[in-house]
């Protein structure tokens, strides 16, 4: 069973790894201890963190193994017509078909890898896992990183009671940073809202541009107008990393009309056919329902490429980051395909 599903994982360019059930108690005690101590912020840690629960994922499937499966994900391009001109934006690795990909990848499993076994999902904080399992490491930006897909990948976990060997006396292992992090310091230089301090490892989860451009309302007033350069998300940290290579993009092939992205910047009320067809765009995108969050994230994309701002660059010299919009007169659109050397 574990030579076929590591002949899986290779044919497919996956990563794997698995333990016992205690892996996910030790990452529990870890969570309970951080938040004991106030390192995790605690609205962060209830509005984020709450669905974990050890017990309810034991008795789930019972006490059987632990999988996760590290897959590599690229970011895609998605377009507006802004003012006349197409314009694209950039949405991060994992977020288009996010929840969908853990079906896949679970009747894929089913079929060639642990076929007449079970395997169900799993809900657990899949980083912290995956780094007691030894599957992945932590850069100091508190992103997850397996070579050679560096951080551009989706970690999916599942329980499955295939007999995979345990060595006995089987510890989890202590998460651990990237050799690379020593003395580097990039991350921390390039984060627009301070989200990554020198003081401490653990991410200022409650200050990063991500919770803020995913989360409805008023933008924070420590997120600066010039931090937004993705439609949902962030890349700063991970795009000037020298862990990293070339951030792999695609087309999503989801193209907003001109009439839909006036309405989307305009807001208003979400109801009619041009709603109806935003909808199934953003659903799509694995956003749906996320209008008014979009509508907004897209306002501040359009009014930070009008800004004047010094491009950033790291000190490996990797140059500025990718444009917050890239926009180039009305026409068919080309063609886009992955891009990655090494990632």
């Amino acid at each position: 069973m574990e030579h076929q599903l590591l002949r899986w994982a290779a044919s497919r360019g996956y990563h794997v790894a698995w333990g016992p059930l205690s892996v996910l108690g030790a990452v529990g005690a870890d969570l309970e201890a951080r938040s004991a101590t106030g390192e995790l912020d605690a609205a962060f840690a209830r509005d984020n963190l709450s669905f974990f629960n050890v017990e309810q994922a034991a008795a789930a499937v019972g006490r059987w193994t632990v999988l996760l499966v590290a897959v590599p994900r690229p970011a895609h391009l998605v377009s507006f017509i802004v003012g006349g001109e197409r314009v694209e934006a950039i949405l991060p690795p994992t977020y288009q078909r996010y929840r969908p990909i853990f079906e896949d990848v679970r009747q894929d499993l089913l079929a060639h890898a642990l076929p007449s076994s079970r395997v169900e999902l799993i809900e657990a904080p899949l980083k912290a896992v995956a780094s007691r399992l030894g599957l992945v490491r932590y850069g100091r930006n508190n992103v997850t990183y397996a070579p050679p897909f560096g951080s551009y990948l989706q970690l999916l976990g599942y329980l499955t009671d295939a007999d995979l060997p345990i060595e006995p006396g089987w510890q989890p292992r202590e998460p651990c940073l990237l050799d690379e992090c020593d003395g580097c310091g990039v991350c921390e230089a390039v984060c627009p809202t301070g989200a990554v301090t020198s003081e401490r490892v653990l991410l200022h989860a409650e200050r990063c541009l991500t919770l803020a451009n995913e989360t409805a309302g008023a933008w924070p007033s420590w997120v600066p107008s010039t931090a937004h350069h993705c439609l949902i998300g962030c890349l700063h940290c991970q795009r000037f990393c020298p862990a990293n290579a070339e951030l792999p993009v695609e087309n999503s092939g989801v193209a907003f009309s001109e009439e839909e992205t006036t309405v989307l910047l305009a807001g208003g009320e979400h109801q009619g056919p041009v709603w109806d067809s935003i909808r199934g765009k953003l659903e799509l995108l694995g956003q749906p329902y996320q209008e008014p969050m979009i509508g907004r994230n897209l306002k501040a994309l359009v009014d930070a490429q009008g800004a004047e701002r010094q491009p950033l660059h790291d000190r490996a010299g990797r140059g500025a980051l990718l444009p917050r919009l890239t926009s180039e007169s009305r026409g068919p659109q080309k063609a886009r395909g992955a891009s990655r050397t090494g990632a």
